[in-house]
């Protein structure tokens, strides 16, 4: 399935995990379920937000993006980040009042057994999500998968706190699992933000360039090479680099390693765009 299908998957299941998880909160009166429930209406926003900038990183590089479109997952996965934070504001607002004046459940059992159904499509649709962005490279659609996981870890946490207080009568338990869920948000938002920034930025690819070095050094006819630039925008590495041949090569020759130089880079990398430059050890000692 490519990333633009799992997209409207994803958007499709949010809302339905929505439904689902409203009604397991009109059920049981629970703000720790309440938060649940508009953790969704993130995810659904998020997903619509995954899905344009799937669609606008697919189209192709034109003569305004002579690089393409892919920073637009990378934009994607910021803004979800932002909901995600707007997310935990909420928790923690429907939080405090109720922390303050805890009130027992109506229904609990079949409110949670409802939360249940929610929270495994939650977990199938974020190993989907994170399978596809492991094969495309796509942010938007690891973004999202991280996104699901967390809530599908706050729903359980959810569940176990909620039987804890439905046994003992401390009704206490409903809000501060609610605030748990908030901090566990933040962290998730965190991360995704931490990530996007630093890909808006043009940030080095560490991980790519350890595997251009071992490619590079596996050359007999490259002298050195300097210069190793790299970024990623979307699922897309760029890298640019000089390369320093014998003085004596010809043409032809320098034209066969650099062919040799993109191919193997390639075969490794996928999605990546080589921009090579080609110097002779007499321009290196010039």
């Amino acid at each position: 399935m490519n990333k633009l299908n799992l997209a409207i998957m994803a958007v499709l299941g949010g809302i339905t995990i929505f439904v689902i998880k409203l009604m397991a909160y009109l059920i049981s009166g629970s703000v720790a379920l309440f938060s649940d429930a508009m953790e969704s209406i993130v995810n659904i926003v998020a997903s619509l937000l995954m899905l344009l900038s799937i669609r606008i990183s697919m189209t192709p590089a034109d003569e305004d993006h002579r690089y393409g479109h892919q920073k637009a997952e990378d934009i994607s996965c910021l803004i979800e980040g932002l909901l995600i934070v707007m997310a935990a504001l909420m928790v923690i607002l429907a939080s405090i009042d109720r922390l303050f004046d805890p009130r027992s459940f109506t229904d609990l059992t079949l409110a949670l057994a409802i939360s249940l159904v929610a929270t495994g499509l939650n977990g199938a649709l974020s190993f989907a999500l994170a399978r596809g962005a492991r094969r495309s490279g796509s942010m938007a659609l690891e973004g999202d998968a991280k996104h699901l996981l967390s809530d599908v870890i706050s729903s359980l946490s959810i569940v176990v706190g909620l039987l804890l207080a439905e046994l003992t009568g401390w009704y206490v338990l409903d809000p501060l699992m609610a605030l748990l869920v908030a901090a566990l948000l933040v962290r998730m938002a965190y991360g995704l933000l931490e990530k996007a920034t630093r890909d808006l930025m043009d940030h080095r690819c560490p991980e790519t360039e350890v595997i251009i070095d071992k490619v590079l050094r596996g050359q007999e006819e490259l002298l050195q090479y300097h210069d190793l630039k790299t970024r990623r925008v979307g699922g897309q590495v760029f890298a640019e680099m000089h390369i320093c041949l014998r003085a004596d090569s010809s043409m032809a020759e320098a034209h066969d390693l650099t062919e040799r130089i993109e191919k193997a880079l390639c075969d490794e990398i996928p999605g990546l765009t080589l921009n090579i430059h080609m110097e002779t050890e007499k321009e290196m000692e010039g």
